[in-house]
């Protein structure tokens, strides 16, 4: 286990750093993004963030904390509906044309409810759409210019560690009859993984890390069972006001620490990429390895040389290699979940298309997706 103590030394160097590192977070308007993201502001020197969510309002109210807590940083926030692919593409080109490169890109953007599938207006389940297809269009998007950064690193705040065997020949879950949305973060997962090590293979120069932050003390259990259909939203309310409240006072981290843990893994070299960053003209990461904390151990090994992918627990230890997905590799069903993906994105476009084209209007309810902005929490160190 990584310690918390060394984990905020580590931090703390930031400060020594020249001033501009920039970074772009997706679902930073609450829980262990905003964490986070604050984390960030309070402990980069001069940082730059881009923060995309849904509501403007949530927004406003973030980037006046975060100028509270470092008057010398420049906070941006972008308006997206991130479960949409084609507003993917449309905000990754804004951040394009106003910046040079990307250093840190950090996605915790989720959603789950009770109530049963739901699509997006492109074709896509809304729990797979946020927790792995637009965070895997972001960080395609953003990849040349994360490739210009001297230390760069993409993030996604999932279930590492929890890869699950998957259906093949239903990647997207549109055959299933009998919907989970825990058999669907689980299936996010593995692709997650499988999706990081195919990218870390062309971009040898990027470090990718599928983190899981463990219990941590936020609000999405509570927006999921209060989200339980017709009669089950009764037996739902009787965890959500005993257990759910104990397990949060006692058994879950807070959204400070989940944050502090995240901004480690974002900065330091303990998670380098495959590439020698010597011989790249790159750095291993934006603070040295803490003492006594050896390089991390990536998913994939050959010749003493790892493949700059991390599947990461939540006290800061790698997850241990799995026989799931050793097989997954020996099919190459990483290539197969590659070549869904692109299928998916050029469908979820066409369908995006043919909205604007039929002028159809958009049922959508974007504030299905959206958790709760405690600004209080901001407040807080």
């Amino acid at each position: 286990m990584v310690k918390l103590s060394t984990i905020r030394k580590s931090n703390a160097q930031l400060q020594s750093l020249p001033p501009g590192i920039v970074a772009v977070f997706a679902g930073a308007t609450s829980g262990i993004g905003l964490g986070t993201l604050k984390q960030f502001a309070k402990c980069a020197n001069g940082p730059k963030a881009y923060i995309i969510g849904r509501s403007h309002e949530k927004g406003r109210h973030i980037v006046d904390q975060l100028k509270l807590l470092n008057p010398m940083g420049s906070f941006h926030f972008i308006e997206a509906q991130m479960s949409r692919i084609a507003e993917v593409d449309r905000v990754c080109e804004e951040i394009k044309k106003l910046e040079s490169h990307v250093d840190i890109l950090c996605m915790s953007m989720g959603y789950q409810s009770l109530g049963g599938r739901v699509d997006t207006p492109e074709g896509i389940e809304t729990n797979l759409a946020l927790q792995l297809y637009s965070r895997l269009s972001l960080a395609i998007n953003l990849l040349p210019h994360l490739e210009n950064s001297m230390s760069p690193r993409i993030l996604s705040i999932l279930l590492a560690g929890y890869e699950s065997p998957m259906n093949l020949s239903d990647l997207d879950g549109k055959l299933n009859k009998h919907y989970s949305v825990h058999k669907t973060a689980f299936s996010a997962a593995t692709m997650t993984t499988l999706l990081f090590e195919h990218l870390a293979k062309d971009h040898p120069t990027v470090s990718f890390i599928h983190s899981y932050p463990g219990a941590v003390a936020t609000n999405i259990v509570d927006n999921m069972l209060s989200s339980a259909p017709g009669l089950l939203w009764y037996p739902a309310q009787v965890p959500r006001y005993t257990l759910l409240p104990l397990m949060m006072a006692f058994g879950a981290m807070s959204s400070s620490e989940a944050g502090e843990r995240t901004l480690f893994l974002a900065t330091s070299a303990r998670f380098p990429p495959a590439d020698d960053h010597a011989s790249a003209e790159k750095m291993g990461g934006w603070v040295d390895r803490p003492e006594g904390n050896c390089v991390a151990a990536s998913t994939i090994t050959k010749e003493g040389r790892g493949n700059g992918v991390y599947r990461v627990r939540s006290d800061g230890e790698t997850w241990k290699e799995t026989e799931l997905l050793m097989d997954y590799r020996r099919g190459d069903v990483g290539s197969l979940v590659w070549d869904h993906m692109g299928t998916m994105f050029e469908a979820a476009l066409e369908k995006h298309v043919q909205t604007l084209n039929g002028n159809h209007e958009d049922e959508y309810d974007p504030d299905s997706l959206d958790f709760d902005l405690e600004l209080e929490n901001c407040n807080s160190g």
